[in-house]
């Protein structure tokens, strides 16, 4: 038989009991089993993860223990929270019978929308994944499902306790890349969701750096549209979202930190007809097609605010609308279009004389740059240095 991946919930809660209070016959007791039974609870608990936590013979926690603690109370934490919508005298008993399964399940779901998405990615049959997902429904007693058309979709309830369960998820595999780092050996995962502006320059030279210190840390570089990428993030999917903050953030899990402004230039091919020109006016700007940025986003706000100032008579060509930096290269290279970037997006391509900045001011345009982070959040070594690196990179910048 194989050995399983994730503990038992009971397990987890022997252990934070005992932690508590330095007895495993008061641990014991306070979760109705036998001492005997504890005892070996706490050794298979040891034993999948690779780690002495208590010392027997005094009942303190050893240096691992005292690391795996932290993690398993706010675990719990995040499996009480998804349980807020049971009634307050059934809590406990919910989340005595929840399981990984279940959390799998959910997740899953959620993130791809259906059981048979969900099935393929966890490689497993759709009805032992339904089965595992209704089967959570109703042990928390609680509607998660509800039929839209011919599709099925969470309720809000649903939704609600999805995202408490996938942080529950990434919580663990926090522990576990923090036990290896206790043994200094970095390799875990750092996931980093990361808009247009940082995509080319921050955080590819951050991961660079760190990688050449850690060759067997794992990074993900993650794009998406915001709302998609702050979704990801609530869920635990990203660690870290970086690039332009948004004013009207307004959210009790996350919060931003700003690293340095960037303003934005008109760019177009380094022989673009506008580089010869000095003192470039709105009409000469209307004259041609422009490649814009998405909706809702800072820079599509700047453009907005500079095509209001062209002539009535020659409104903006918004020829192309993308996030992809890659794309927006690709048509101005090829074509009399303008867009508007940063110089810190296109330093390449201005070094090498491929695309060039015209000759006009965008008064306004000046934006911050910052990560995202969850509140509470406690980062592993890894991603601590992650953070520390991108302040310092940062700092160059200003």
């Amino acid at each position: 038989m194989s050995k399983p991946i994730h503990p038992n919930f009971r397990h987890i809660r022997l252990f934070t009991a005992c932690a508590e209070t330095s007895s495993l016959t008061s641990a014991a007791t306070a979760l109705g089993i036998t001492q005997p039974a504890a005892s070996q609870a706490l050794r298979r608990l040891e034993e999948l993860l690779d780690a002495t936590l208590i010392e027997r013979d005094t009942m303190a926690l050893t240096a691992e223990g005292k690391i795996v603690l932290p993690r398993f109370r706010r675990l719990c934490d995040l499996i009480r929270q998804a349980c807020i919508s049971t009634a307050k005298a059934a809590i406990d008993i919910t989340e005595a019978r929840l399981t990984w399964p279940h959390l799998h399940a959910l997740t899953s779901f959620a993130e791809h929308g259906s059981f048979s998405a969900a099935a393929r990615m966890m490689e497993q049959s759709e009805p032992a994944v339904q089965r595992a997902a209704r089967e959570a429904e109703a042990v928390m007693g609680i509607s998660l499902f509800e039929n839209f058309g011919r599709n099925l979709r969470l309720t809000a309830a649903g939704l609600s306790a999805t995202r408490w369960f996938s942080l529950a998820l990434a919580e663990f595999e926090s522990l576990r890349d923090e036990l290896q780092e206790a043994r200094n050996h970095y390799a875990g995962r750092i996931s980093v969701g990361t808009l247009p502006l940082t995509r080319t320059f921050l955080v590819p030279d951050v991961i660079a750096h760190l990688a050449n210190r850690h060759p067997l840390a794992r990074f993900e570089i993650v794009e998406g549209s915001y709302e998609v990428l702050i979704d990801d993030l609530e869920r635990g999917r990203v660690d870290i979202l970086v690039g332009a903050l948004r004013k009207n953030l307004v959210s009790k899990t996350l919060y931003q930190e700003p690293l340095f402004d960037f303003e934005l230039s008109i760019v177009g091919r380094a022989d673009h007809p506008l580089t010869q020109h000095r003192g470039i006016t709105p009409d000469d700007l209307a004259d041609y097609s422009w490649v814009v940025a998405r909706r809702d986003t800072p820079s599509r706000e700047t453009f907005n605010t500079m095509a209001a100032t062209f002539p009535k008579d020659k409104p903006a060509r918004q020829s192309v609308e993308t996030g992809s930096l890659n794309a927006i290269r690709g048509v101005l290279l090829k074509s009399d279009h303008l867009a508007l970037l940063s110089r810190h997006q296109i330093r390449y391509e201005l070094e090498a004389g491929f695309l060039a900045t015209m000759d006009h001011p965008l008064s306004g345009s000046r934006r911050p740059v910052g990560v995202t982070l969850r509140r509470h959040w406690l980062p592993t070594a890894l991603q601590a240095e992650f953070l520390s690196l991108l302040r310092k990179h940062s700092a160059e910048l200003i």
